[in-house]
């Protein structure tokens, strides 16, 4: 075989229908003529350990093409070509699987996969590339897309030279989009916060447009689950009301009668759930920057219906302000302004700011997934400024450092159980503070 093209995909995370990094060679008559290499915006979230194997973190990528811009120039090298790549069905997995996400049609692919022909003509202990490559002297850079594609095209002529690979091994790849009922349980933050949001628009006669533009946000933010079953049905329902650029009754009806409350769960208890919910109607009746004594009559509504919650943060502070302004019966713009401040801040504790602070002599515990490295290089790095690391939440610790990345495995999506018990010292006059993981590395850079 003389003309094939080589392609590895890199992937942000564990779901692998987004992508990173692609690197294609071109060879025609056994000699690479062109190589197309490019970081990918996959508009998608980052696992620490996909940033520990690439290197490639979101700030990398934040100027590099999506998806959508880059795939009509590799289009054509791949479906006019055999695609040989190492262990290739992976990579055209991740590839369909991400078109798929935005709705472009998939094309079918043939196909070699360099896996299966060193398995059938190499005798070796393991059949990973880099192990393959140590073997036959084949020097590259590890998840690099376009050195994976290189070494794999070493690996190939060698097989090639010794075997005369012919057309008869190609085969074909054709994916089936595959929709599962169940999702990962971590996912029921992101439905029971929709809820919440349906929950206010229910009884708000005008959708103000901060409002639809959650809407919109959740939508954009949640098609990258359209595998599961759910979050396709709640997809093609958002699309149809975001295409029109309004919500109506039939839209609200619609939306009540697909999106349903996760009461259970395998790692969430009754009661995250039910704080997940409510900080959806938090988000929603604050978008605006104000809450209305309607909203405040609704709220307080639901807090009572669920007043399981009790003893819970933010729920116990939620109905005490809500009680305490509800009594006045009236309040002014200025006020409604404070509310929604107040609100946002309970729910959204993590800010970036230019605030600077001692590091030396104090303790300091972490939370979610950092930029700049594991937990462990963070902790390694705030031990030499003389900080002393605490795995967990207590009066001892002078700040909690959080990760720009945030986690997955947050109970309310956008802060976890460290976070809150944070707020709660807070509120009961501990020093804790706060601090995200750009305030920390700004305050780092001044000292």
């Amino acid at each position: 075989m003389k003309n094939y093209a080589v392609l590895d995909i890199e992937n942000p995370n564990f779901r692998q229908n987004s992508i990173c990094a692609i690197g294609i060679i071109l060879v025609k008559n056994n000699q690479i003529i062109k190589k197309e290499y490019s970081l990918i915006n996959p508009e998608d979230t980052f696992d620490r350990i996909n940033i520990d194997i690439t290197k490639i973190t979101p700030q990398r990528v934040k100027k590099s093409p999506t998806l959508p811009d880059y795939w009509p120039k590799i289009k054509n090298l791949l479906i006019n070509n055999i695609v040989i790549g190492h262990n290739v069905i992976y990579d055209l997995r991740v590839l369909s699987k991400s078109l798929q996400r935005y709705n472009i049609p998939i094309p079918d692919f043939d196909y070699i996969c360099t896996l299966s022909l060193s398995r059938k003509n190499l005798k070796l202990s393991s059949y990973k590339l880099e192990n393959i490559a140590k073997e036959l002297h084949i020097k590259y850079n590890p998840h690099i897309a376009i050195e994976d594609a290189r070494a794999a095209q070493e690996l190939f002529e060698y097989i090639n030279k010794q075997n005369q690979i012919s057309s008869k091994q190609v085969n074909h790849y054709h994916f089936v989009p595959k929709v599962h009922e169940k999702y990962d349980p971590k996912l029921s933050t992101n439905i029971n916060n929709l809820y919440g949001m349906i929950r206010v628009i229910l009884f708000e006669e005008y959708i103000t447009e901060p409002q639809f533009a959650l809407f919109e946000e959740w939508y954009i933010n949640n098609k990258k689950y359209n595998q599961y079953l759910i979050f396709h049905k709640i997809s093609l329902v958002l699309k149809t009301i975001i295409e029109k650029g309004y919500i109506e009754g039939s839209d609200k009806k619609e939306l009540v009668n697909i999106v349903d409350f996760v009461p259970i769960s395998s790692i969430y208890s009754k009661k995250t759930l039910k704080n997940q919910v409510l900080q959806g109607i938090i988000k929603t009746i604050t978008a605006d920057n104000k809450v209305t004594i309607e909203e405040l009559t609704h709220l307080k509504e639901w807090l009572l219906r669920n007043n399981s919650l009790k003893g819970t943060y933010p729920y116990d502070k939620i109905l005490i302000i809500t009680e305490t302004i509800l009594t006045k019966a009236v309040i002014d713009f200025n006020q409604q302004e404070k509310l929604a401040d107040t609100f946002k801040d309970l729910i959204t504790p993590i800010k970036n700011t230019n605030e600077t602070f001692e590091l030396k002599s104090k303790n300091f515990s972490l939370s979610g997934e950092f930029n700049y490295g594991n937990k462990e290089d963070i902790i390694k790095i705030l031990e030499k400024y003389g900080c002393t690391y605490k795995s967990s939440i207590s009066n001892k610790v002078d700040y909690l450092f959080v990760g720009d990345l945030g986690s997955p495995a947050w109970k309310y999506g956008n802060m976890g159980g460290k976070i809150v018990k944070a707020q709660k010292l807070q509120d009961q006059g501990g020093k804790i503070k706060i601090i995200s993981e750009k305030n920390l590395f700004n305050n780092l850079k001044n000292i």
